[in-house]
């Protein structure tokens, strides 16, 4: 059985695109075009957008950041390695890989709350298995007793940024 909608077709515009066409175009009333007029029409759109050429802004490259897989990670202790993604002063974008046998000293979040997704490995939170996809959200208040993974794990964490401070080298 195939999944897909119409509008995850590459050949099939989205209503609100064929709203705008249609008034542009001057489309009768009742919306009305005839199957070859339409087809025409969306030829001539698709021949027009592939050879318009789009040219990079000088700035582009300061719209992006990149980190890449191996770039930027500062060890916190034998066991455990952080790396800052983003942090804009009030989130925190992180991730924190455990090496197998790794664990984390008790802490809470009195600061805020803090999401964690597992990406890779097996995590232990509070006696609770994780895995990778796996979800958690520490609300404001909570305490983490036992972060440990006995294989190793690789996770990504938003929390506030005031939480950065915790995760300079020992």
């Amino acid at each position: 059985m195939n999944s897909s909608s119409p509008q995850d077709s590459p050949d099939v515009l989205g209503a609100a695109w064929v709203g705008a066409l249609a008034q542009g175009l001057q489309v009768p009333a009742d919306g009305a075009l005839s199957a070859q007029a339409a087809q025409s029409i969306k030829a001539r759109i698709m021949q027009r957008i592939a050879v318009t050429p789009v040219e990079p802004s000088p700035d582009s490259t300061a719209q992006v950041q990149s980190i890449l897989r191996d770039e930027g990670w500062v060890s916190l202790g034998k066991k455990i390695q952080v790396k800052v993604l983003h942090d804009d002063g009030t989130t925190l974008s992180w991730l924190l890989r455990l090496l197998p046998g790794g664990r984390l000293p008790e802490h809470d979040h009195a600061d805020g709350k803090e999401e964690c997704m597992v990406l890779e490995g097996t995590l232990m939170i509070n006696g609770q298995q994780f895995v990778g996809g796996d979800y958690q959200i520490a609300h404001p208040g909570s305490v983490h007793y036992e972060v440990a993974s006995s294989e190793g794990a690789l996770v990504f964490l938003k929390s506030p940024s005031a939480r950065r401070k915790s995760l300079a080298p020992a």
